[in-house]
């Protein structure tokens, strides 16, 4: 590595544990709200906040509701990140966006406290969420013969992998005291029913566990320290191989 390199290296983890810094002055500032929807909605204006700096510009973040083009609609997300470049949501007045599956990169559950039943929950809505994914209609552009010359052109085409979905707690409780006994449980939720979580964050506790994927019992990466920072690279590094094209209106039609 040359001396340039390590100097950029070192400027870009110096802005990393700024970013750090941002978030431990605000989960500070929420642990004094005396009410869990409170802690709840400073955990995601917290998350909001830093995507925004850290995600590629072509990714915005919003709020609302999913649909897909045979009807299917989840409930109300808490977090959206969708592409801003290709596409873009379809904006209501009155309320919450409406995402196209087709736009959406990844959603994030937020929750005040974390528990069983309220993992349930998350999982039983990212399952939904999975399913209204499993088919994202595209015009995708390509290359033809026309005659003796390659030309550009485009053609339809639907994929079939879902937007990524993860689940970020201001805190937690009963799914244990130390790191690897959450771990242990949440890999026992998973396994249950094989739902996915690309991965859990815990504010609070500092926690970030990421799911390894197609893994079968489910396998965990990530450790305590520095939670939200594992969880915006485990989502920095999602978007390197998640396509996105202009949508196929046609399939709305």
């Amino acid at each position: 590595m040359s001396k340039s390199d390590s100097v950029e290296v070192s400027r870009h983890a110096l802005y990393m544990n700024a970013l750090q810094a941002i978030t431990d002055h605000s989960r500070a500032i929420a642990k004094l709200m005396p009410h869990k929807g409170e802690r709840g909605r400073i955990a995601e204006e917290i998350i909001k906040n830093v995507l925004a700096k850290v995600l590629p510009k072509r990714f915005s973040i919003g709020t609302g509701v999913i649909f897909a083009a045979d009807g299917q609609v989840s409930s109300q997300t808490d977090i959206v990140i969708y592409d801003n470049f290709y596409n873009s949501p379809i904006l209501s007045e009155f309320g919450p966006c409406m995402f196209p599956v087709e736009t959406v990169f990844a959603t994030i559950e937020v929750k005040s406290e974390l528990n069983k039943r309220e993992l349930r929950k998350s999982m039983d809505a990212i399952m939904r969420m999975r399913s209204i994914g499993s088919k994202r209609h595209y015009v995708v552009p390509a290359l033809a013969t026309r005659g003796n010359e390659i030309v550009l052109a485009s053609g339809k085409q639907v994929l079939s992998v879902p937007p990524r979905n993860y689940i970020v707690a201001f805190s937690q409780s009963g799914l244990g005291p130390k790191f690897d006994d959450f771990c242990t449980k949440l890999r026992n939720c998973l396994d249950e029913d094989d739902s996915h979580v690309h991965g859990v964050c815990v504010l609070e506790k500092d926690w970030f566990a990421g799911r390894i994927a197609h893994e079968k019992p489910a396998k965990l990466v990530g450790s305590s320290g520095h939670g939200l920072l594992q969880l915006y690279s485990h989502i920095l590094k999602a978007q390197q191989n998640f396509t996105i094209y202009p949508m196929d209106l046609d399939a709305y039609l």
